[in-house]
This record gives C-alpha cells, structure tokens and sequence, in this order.
C-alpha cells in the first residue's frame, strides 16, 4: 500500500515537471552566428585592440502554426550583445491587414572590443512587450 501511494504522489508531482518539458507548438526564433572568430593581434605600436565585427542572423520559423498572426507584425527589434550594449530597431508599418507579409528574417552586425563568451538575444517587441526571443553563444578568442 505504501508503495502505490508514493508512486501516486510521484506521479502527481513530476507530471507538471513533464508537462513544462516539452516543446509547445508555434514559432520559433532561431539565430545563427560565428562559433568562434579571432581578433586581429595587437601589434607593439598599436595604442589599443581595434576588436572585431561580427554579423549575427535570426529567422522566424513555423510562422503558419501561430494562432494570432498579426501578434508577429512589424515587431520592435532588441538586440542585446552581453557586453552592457543593446540595439533597437523599430520599423514604421502600415495597419495589418488579413494576408499581409510578416518579415521573418532579421539580422545585425556589432564590435566587440574584447575577447570573451557571449550570449547575443534577439528580443522581438511590440510595444515594449516581448513577443518571442532567441539566443546564440558566441567566441572572441584574442
């Protein structure tokens, strides 16, 4: 008896677990960017490291599989680079209307001045509010 009242209670308390496990249906924002770039040497009669330019790209998939598209329209782009810089972008749209095209690709170049880890979002925005984010993991290597 003991046994079958603790797997209940197991099961009652890991379902919720499971459930928040799984991937939900709908877009998806996927960024691609360098898996490791190289800065230039810093040479003897140089004042200071120049850095290094990366591009990062992201696309909006399974666009078809959300509920509400117009909620994926003309959206606020923030990019924050994880180096205490960020870059906005707010496109000027006309009203949505049924069947108009949404962008889904997007993408931004920065300067990193120093060699380190990096975790670059992409946060897209409709009036302030997060509508779908992604990220990517970045190398600068000195």
């Amino acid at each position: 008896m003991r046994r079958i009242v603790a797997f209940v209670v197991a099961v009652i308390f890991l379902a919720p677990l499971a459930s928040t496990s799984t991937v939900a249906d709908g877009p998806e924002l996927k960024l691609k960017g360098p898996r490791a770039t190289f800065m230039k040497p810093r040479m003897p009669n140089e004042r200071s490291r120049g850095g290094v330019s990366i591009r990062i790209s992201a696309i909006l998939e399974q666009l078809d599989e959300a509920e509400d598209p117009e909620e994926y329209y003309c959206l606020e782009q923030v990019w924050d680079w994880d180096d205490e810089t960020d870059s906005e972008y707010a496109p000027d749209c006309d009203p949505y209307e049924e069947g108009m095209e949404i962008e889904t690709r997007f993408s931004s170049s920065h300067q990193y001045r120093y060699p380190g880890s990096y975790t670059v979002w992409l946060r897209l925005q409709r009036n302030g509010e997060t509508v779908i984010a992604g990220n990517v993991r970045i190398q600068i290597r000195g």
